[in-house]
């Protein structure tokens, strides 16, 4: 009886380490480092869509970037996806960078470009969301809508 009692907590013991471990080294959302600003955008769509382009400002730079999926698949209509930018990658030694982006949404796949040009009739535009980013924060964005009615991101503090 004892025998089991002491088998019991030692395996009790061990799953908490487990756990601990896991979340330090896995942990379950990213969280950037003190040079990066990460930012998370929520998908809450009607369909599946082909790729994300944003389009985004800080301290006068003008950038460019985008998402897709590598195995040319639809990115799925609820997914969570994490971009992050770097100090280096914004050109900005301060702490903080006032930052505007414009999302597009085409809504097919297409095969990705670094022009960022993609054909007109696959592309929906959400409205621009502008904020104060600082290093080493997370920030969260949802997209709504479908390509019928349109999309609508939206910055969620």
């Amino acid at each position: 009886m004892k025998k089991r009692i002491v088998i019991g907590i030692s395996m009790f013991i061990f799953l908490g380490i487990a756990y601990t471990a896991l979340v330090k080294f896995f942990p379950p959302e990213y969280l950037p480092t003190d040079d990066e600003i990460a930012l998370h955008i929520q998908l809450d769509i009607k369909e599946d869509i082909g790729l994300i382009v944003f389009d985004y400002q800080t301290e006068n730079h003008e950038y460019s970037g985008g998402i897709s999926n590598v195995d040319k698949s639809l990115i799925k209509r609820d997914s969570d996806i994490v971009q992050v930018w770097n100090k280096q990658d914004l050109n900005s030694s301060s702490d903080a960078v006032e930052m505007s982006m414009k999302f597009r949404i085409i809504t097919d796949y297409v095969e990705p470009n670094y022009e960022n040009i993609y054909p007109e009739e696959l592309t929906r535009y959400a409205d621009s969301i502008s904020w104060k980013a600082y290093f080493g924060e997370s920030y969260f964005v949802t997209i709504t809508g479908d390509k019928h009615t349109g999309y609508k991101a939206v910055l969620n503090r």
